[in-house]
């Protein structure tokens, strides 16, 4: 994948924020109904705002897909087309063929509650900013995956792949680095579709890291973690 100056200092910026936001994580109390409530991750104070409409930055990130849309193949378009499924068994590629939903009914349950509770914390802060995408902004951008129906920042896929690639890593560290580079890939996809600008990725990509280690202090989210971390690497044939 090629390296981007500007997007590489995008993420530097954000990769700082990250480490501010994760020393300040305040100690969490359980929900009946979720792992951490909304209320516990209120990312419209924690994440800065996107760039503005008709920014020098704003055009800056409009230029850029404009670019990966004019490079983008057919393989990258299907590929950025099968990763609009947020669904987390589009890392069986780096997990192995027996990560199916079939084959793990404990950690498919999981993997849904795990959805669900990211989904709720992020919700706030998509209506908060009401980023409108990138083809709302520019005509000259073409999707070549669905229109979501929902605002662009941060980005949901991107949030759910890096969630979901940070819990697999813990699951299954002896490929955590090849699952690190799918999560990426993952994000990528949303920019190569045409559907997110690069700051909504790298937002995305603090969000799911942000849920992760708030999931983590969960007594609940251990607890079924556990049960599908047993589950996963009994399917993989791997030492508990």
């Amino acid at each position: 994948m090629p390296v981007n100056p500007r997007r590489s200092a995008m993420l530097a910026r954000f990769r700082l924020l990250l480490l501010v936001l994760l020393l300040s994580l305040p100690q969490l109390a359980w929900s009946e109904t979720q792992f951490v409530s909304p209320q516990q991750v209120d990312l419209a104070r924690l994440l800065p705002p996107p760039p503005a409409m008709d920014s020098a930055e704003q055009r800056d990130e409009i230029a850029l897909l404009l670019q990966l849309q004019k490079d983008r193949t057919p393989d990258m378009v299907a590929f950025a087309q099968a990763d609009a499924a947020r669904e987390v068994f589009r890392f069986t590629d780096v997990v192995g063929p027996q990560f199916t939903a079939e084959k793990l009914p404990v950690a498919a349950a999981f993997f849904k509650a795990v959805k669900e509770n990211g989904d709720a914390i992020l919700g706030n802060a998509k209506k908060h900013w009401d980023r409108p995408r990138p083809y709302a902004a520019s005509s000259q951008i073409d999707p070549c995956v669905p229109k979501p129906g929902n605002a662009s920042y941060p980005s949901g896929h991107s949030t759910y792949g890096t969630l979901m690639g940070i819990i697999l890593a813990n699951m299954v560290p002896e490929k955590a680095q090849a699952l690190a580079a799918r999560a990426e890939q993952y994000r990528f996809n949303r920019e190569i579709g045409g559907v997110h600008y690069p700051s909504d990725v790298a937002a995305g990509r603090i969000t799911g890291t942000v849920i992760a280690a708030f999931l983590f202090n969960s007594p609940e989210f251990q607890q079924q973690y556990a049960a599908a971390r047993a589950e996963v690497r009994s399917a993989l044939g791997l030492a508990q």
